[in-house]
């Protein structure tokens, strides 16, 4: 099993019922390829956990890489694990500036995480510690 982590900035034509599409036709394509993840959004920004066989998140990856939809896209780590966080999930999504009171503070958190501590933005182990915190907020 392979796991990889990126973020991107969404081109500003890209708006939200766009990337609702994008979202639908990733999860038939994840579904196909046997990739799970997570895809999590807010202010125009991408975070994303692939997880799958090796070849077929690169290749999944690459196209990312390629789609214009896509800009500023870093590579933040990728892995070989033992196993998937999101085994029920083609592509779990979620745009956090949707929740109500509750959530929004939790997923606020996790932004001011992202953007006060620069972590997110190299290579960094505690990335996927960080997706296994984000599972458990959005599905427990």
């Amino acid at each position: 099993m392979h796991s990889l982590v990126y973020r991107s900035v969404a081109d500003d034509s890209f708006v939200l019922p766009e990337i609702y599409g994008m979202l639908s036709n990733a999860k038939e394509y994840n579904a196909e390829h046997g990739i799970t993840g997570c895809l999590l959004y807010h202010n125009s920004h991408f975070l994303q956990l692939l997880e799958g066989e090796q070849e077929k998140v690169q290749r999944l990856f690459h196209k990312i890489l390629r789609d214009p939809r896509h800009q500023d896209v870093q590579l933040i780590e990728k892995e070989d694990t033992q196993g998937r966080l999101f085994t029920k999930w083609s592509m779990a999504f979620h745009d956090y500036g949707l929740n109500g009171t509750s959530a929004n503070l939790k997923m606020g958190q996790i932004d001011s995480f992202i953007n006060v501590s620069n972590a997110l933005e190299s290579k960094n182990k505690l990335i996927f510690p960080f997706f296994a915190n984000v599972k458990e907020i959005l599905f427990s």
